[in-house]
């Protein structure tokens, strides 16, 4: 009876946050940034290249997620396999068995292998799939956009179609990957904070084991459990 009302409680936190994300949205303060001087060419390249190269080209990694929505939380773990001929493929699980189950393709598709009640295709799609896109597959070439006042490199994204621009925030020489925020219209809707670095066993370098996301409609902490590059799968 228990299982079954935190369940329903669930469900219902989900899709009252889907469907009204205004009314739990947090406040998630705009990326200031002082206008590029143009002097930090070797940091941008730099920042391009650590951007690039953040994760593997091939690997499978577990994931332990807690999801806050509408004042609910709850855990999930996932698995996530990438490789370049089949993309980013994620399968969610939690104690009430696989919640979701989708890839976003090398052409940049996403397909929804399964969905379920509690994860249904418009979260999956405009949420579970946007935090896989943002946070794990490289953006292509950043452009400057300037400083912040602490003097962290900022790059930045054209506005895609639907006008959401990025702005990727590293260390000043460009050499860590910081802080992500996504906005449209002026608005700052989404902020993404790498909390830590790990070098895992094969790894060259460290990755971004924990991170955090503040969102219009939930809040995501995100940890890497391990993780196997290609030559290890």
């Amino acid at each position: 009876m228990r299982f079954h009302l935190l369940h329903t409680c669930l469900l219902a936190a989900l899709a009252a946050a889907a469907g009204d994300g205004c009314a739990t949205r947090p406040h998630i303060a705009q990326c200031i940034v002082l206008p590029d001087d143009g002097r930090h060419g070797e940091a941008v390249r730099r920042a391009n290249q650590t951007i690039a190269h953040l994760f593997p080209a091939q690997y499978r990694a577990t994931q332990r997620a807690i999801i806050t929505a509408a004042g609910k939380q709850f855990t999930c773990d996932g698995l996530l396999t990438v490789s370049p001929a089949e993309g980013h493929h994620l399968a969610l699980v939690s104690s009430f068995g696989a919640v979701t189950d989708l890839r976003v393709r090398a052409d940049d598709v996403t397909e929804l292998l399964k969905t379920t009640p509690l994860f249904q295709a418009d979260w999956s799609r405009n949420f579970v799939a946007r935090d896989l896109r943002w946070l794990f597959i490289p953006p292509g070439a950043l452009q400057p956009a300037g400083r912040l006042a602490d003097g962290r490199l900022v790059l930045q994204t054209a506005p895609d179609a639907g006008g959401v621009a990025a702005k990727y925030v590293f260390s000043a020489d460009g050499a860590r990957w910081q802080e992500l925020f996504l906005a449209a219209r002026g608005e700052t809707f989404y902020r993404a904070l790498a909390r830590h670095y790990l070098k895992f066993p094969a790894m060259d370098s460290e990755i971004p084991d924990e991170l955090e996301v503040s969102a219009e409609a939930y809040q995501l902490e995100l940890r890497i459990t391990a993780l196997q590059p290609e030559g290890q799968l």
